[in-house]
């Protein structure tokens, strides 16, 4: 059995709203949505990967903040342990650099967009009031 992958994602809110980023053409769970962020590269902090991931994907600097929620989630191919914290984003224009689109929207409208199934348990802290 292999050890799950290490994931993180920026829990990013402005103004009552969470940011959400829609996968590329191409990748896998290609058109889904997601909290932004990525996996941990070898010798990297969950802090640091989430730096890269977000100016990879867009363009923009990051605060990491505190953890919010940490998942563990097994999808066909394989299990992840995901690092989710709290973030501020650079105010600055979003770029789609790494995603083929962007939301900042409230914890209740998150049921309208399909999520990554890992993501779901993030959903339900947010819709909680848990923010």
């Amino acid at each position: 059995m292999s050890l799950p992958l290490l994931v993180t994602a920026a829990i990013a809110i402005r103004d009552d709203r969470v940011l959400i980023t829609q996968r590329m053409p191409g990748s896998r769970h290609a058109g889904m949505w997601e909290f932004p962020g990525g996996k941990m590269e070898k010798n990297e902090s969950p802090t640091e990967t989430l730096q890269r991931e977000i100016c990879e994907e867009l363009g923009v600097e990051v605060q990491v903040e505190e953890i919010f929620a940490v998942i563990h989630h097994r999808y066909e191919w394989g299990a992840i342990l995901l690092l989710a914290y709290r973030c501020q984003l650079e105010e600055k224009p979003l770029q789609h650099l790494e995603v083929a689109d962007h939301r900042w929207v409230t914890p209740q409208e998150l049921d309208d967009y399909p999520l990554l199934d890992a993501d779901r348990p993030l959903v339900e802290k947010l819709q909680s009031g848990l923010i």
